[in-house]
């Protein structure tokens, strides 16, 4: 099994920008499909897996916090 990275996007933006991000991507999923900046699109089927992921990690100074939103499916 190999894994080929479509697209990858890790950048400090503002809850605003990062809203409408998120609301464009749930009309997209809406619609069927979902594409990015970088001319890839994915059909998607009727039923998908979500995967939600919510840590904090301790480190010396601070605490880091992340949520991890995964969609899944076999073609």
């Amino acid at each position: 099994m190999s894994k080929k990275d479509l697209y990858r996007l890790e950048e400090e933006q503002s809850l605003g920008k990062i809203a409408d991000f998120l609301e464009q991507k749930a009309e997209e999923l809406r619609n069927g499909s979902i594409s990015f900046s970088n001319d890839v699109t994915l059909d998607l089927p009727e039923k998908i897996v979500l995967d939600i992921d919510v840590d904090q990690r301790d480190k010396t100074d601070v605490t880091a916090t992340s949520i991890e939103i995964e969609l899944k499916w076999a073609e």
